[in-house]
């Protein structure tokens, strides 16, 4: 499993692991829209919106990415389900697609506030990344 859940006292804390950084990003924003959501039937995409993030540093650059997905959920009304996404130095850009939030199918989760830097780890592996990360709930 990419990612799973860790035991944390407040928020949701949890372990992210893929095989290159622009993967990591990805499972990153599926295991913010698991908590956002909980667990929801997959759609045929219908959305697809812009996404662009930078960051001094790759822990950064995790943060302001996942900062920016959690933006578009909420301005955009989209449920991620896939990305597009590519790399330029401390920079990503692309597109994420998904489906319009529908409050009787997505209603299952819970409000994210915001990404912490708080307990942040993002390590390179024999395998590709790992990430630890709190989502301020």
């Amino acid at each position: 499993m990419p990612f799973e859940e860790l035991e944390h006292t407040a928020d949701v804390k949890m372990r992210i692991t893929a095989p290159d950084f622009l993967s990591l990003l990805a499972e990153s924003g599926d295991a913010m829209a698991s908590v956002l959501y909980g667990d929801f039937a997959k759609e045929p995409e219908t959305l697809t919106v812009e996404i662009e993030a930078e960051g001094e540093d790759s822990s950064e650059l995790v943060v302001n990415f996942l900062s920016e997905l959690l933006f578009l959920t909420e301005v955009e009304y989209l449920v991620p389900l896939s990305y597009s996404i590519a790399q330029e130095g401390n920079r990503v850009f692309g597109t994420v697609s998904g489906i319009e939030f529908d409050r009787t199918k997505h209603a299952g989760g819970i409000c994210v506030k915001g990404i912490s830097y708080s307990g942040l780890s993002l390590e390179e592996t024999a395998e590709g990344f790992e990430l630890t990360i709190i989502f301020d709930i």
